[in-house]
């Protein structure tokens, strides 16, 4: 090859990078410590090893580098014509060294990992291996959960339970079992079970449980993840949030309280990292009592919302049966208004306006119905019927009546009345009773019962 080709295959070399090689030449000072310059004297058979590494763009090895100086020494004299093209070689060469120097890394990896570092210059370093911050974590992949045991076997007692996703650090390997720690656990999990060499990343983002304490006084929770974005609210020092999200530079977090979800710079909150932990036995079994006290008081609010729905159909069912409807009027008397009145009080006299009228209403009820005999007075004294007719109730109230001057006293003539003028508020039913000794017989179960103050209607 002439000095001329030589020349024009290094200055391209140079301009032009081969593609899928690492440039032979890089600029540095000479008297770097990691670097290693070329002999200021080679042979013709030294020059042509290095033209045609040069012109291939090729870097030769530190063996070849030195053998290239054993061989100048051992070389032979050459002619004249030889000495002056070697001497002009020697001059290209001279001038290139002290313009370019090839480095060796000291460390030898560079040389056994050159294809990996195509894009780096030969004098980058390689930094150490950084190990896992999470590297002895294992996390559990059961279908629900993995036995923890007090040793190495299956038949040994077990002292907790990791559950599906729950994170244990492993402390030492015996066999297929791991010794392990998580929460107040420790004791012995088949490795069968037990997820490991996963990097920080997928740790974190498929097992962890996110959460950030704000850093600041007072930090700003915006709509979107950017400074123009609309202000949601502002959130202060020492302040923790759930984390939905992780990006470049904000964090998506969950403002329970507020029911909202909005976005914060990262630089100003501290990110907590959590794993869920195993449970011991002892927790388990609390866990489990509370779990139980937690359904029977569902299950007691339940039964409670139910009664009170069931009262609050059967209270409008009752207005609305006992909903005071005007239907004909009953011939009467003042002898019959007077008798009525007195056994509305006999009867009902506690009750209230609805509780009387709804007895006057029986008797009237009676008193067109064909089971019963026609007049008001016949069916008061009917045996059997009513109890304060032969009890001496009745003659006491029809006594007293033209002193009737009490508010309950005046309600119940009030309520008879309206009754003979036709005003009805439990249909056709026929019968009333106390309302306890109305259920005592079964007969709150009947379809067209209804309860009116403490007496029910059927």
């Amino acid at each position: 090859m002439s000095l001329a080709v030589f020349l024009s295959v290094f200055c391209l070399s140079m301009i032009i990078p081969i593609p899928g090689r690492i440039s032979p030449w890089i600029s540095t000072n000479s008297s770097s410590k990691n670097s290693v310059t070329f002999p200021t004297e080679y042979s013709s058979s030294q020059a042509n090893t290095l033209v045609a590494a040069i012109a291939d763009n090729t870097l030769p090895s530190k063996e070849q580098v030195s053998n290239l100086d054993e061989e100048k020494e051992l070389e032979p004299s050459a002619s004249n014509t030889a000495a002056i093209r070697d001497t002009q070689i020697k001059d290209v060469i001279q001038d290139i060294v002290e313009q370019k120097v090839y480095t060796y890394a000291a460390n030898d990896a560079i040389e056994a990992n050159q294809e990996d570092h195509t894009t780096e210059t030969l004098s980058a370093k390689i930094p150490d291996k950084v190990d896992s911050k999470y590297a002895n974590i294992g996390i559990s992949i059961a279908d629900s959960y993995v036995n923890i045991r007090k040793e190495a076997s299956t038949d040994s007692e077990v002292v907790g339970k990791l559950y599906k996703d729950a994170a244990a650090e492993i402390l030492e390997t015996d066999g297929d079992w791991y010794y392990v720690e998580s929460g107040s656990v420790k004791g012995y999990v088949s490795s069968e079970f037990i997820k490991t060499g996963m990097t920080d990343e997928e740790i974190i983002t498929s097992y962890a449980k996110l959460r950030i304490q704000v850093a600041v006084d007072g930090l700003n929770v915006r709509k979107d993840p950017n400074t123009e974005s609309e202000r949601i609210t502002v959130i202060y020092k020492n302040e923790v949030y759930p984390v939905i999200a992780l990006q470049e530079d904000w964090i998506k977090i969950d403002l329970t309280d507020e029911e909202k979800i909005g976005y914060i710079s990262k630089e100003y909150a501290e990110l907590m990292i959590d794993f869920e932990d195993a449970v011991s036995i002892e927790e388990e079994q609390e866990l489990i009592k509370l779990a139980q006290e937690k359904e029977e008081k569902a299950r007691q609010l339940a039964m409670e919302k139910e009664e009170a729905n069931k009262r609050k159909q059967e209270e409008e069912r009752i207005k609305k049966e006992t909903e005071a409807k005007q239907r004909e009027k009953t011939p009467y008397s003042e002898e019959d208004l007077k008798l009525l009145s007195c056994l509305v009080h006999a009867e009902a006299g506690t009750q209230s306006y609805e509780g009387k009228l709804a007895v006057a209403n029986v008797v009237l009820n009676r008193v067109k119905s064909s089971k019963y005999p026609n007049t008001i007075k016949d069916v008061i004294y009917q045996r059997g019927q009513f109890s304060v007719a032969t009890s001496g109730s009745l003659k006491k109230q029809l006594n007293n009546y033209e002193n009737y001057r009490s508010n309950s006293q005046l309600l119940s003539i009030k309520a008879a009345k309206a009754a003979l003028e036709g005003q009805n508020n439990i249909g056709s039913r026929l019968y009333f009773n106390s309302y306890k000794a109305a259920v005592a017989k079964g007969y709150d179960r009947k379809a067209n019962s209804v309860k009116i103050d403490n007496q029910l209607f059927w």
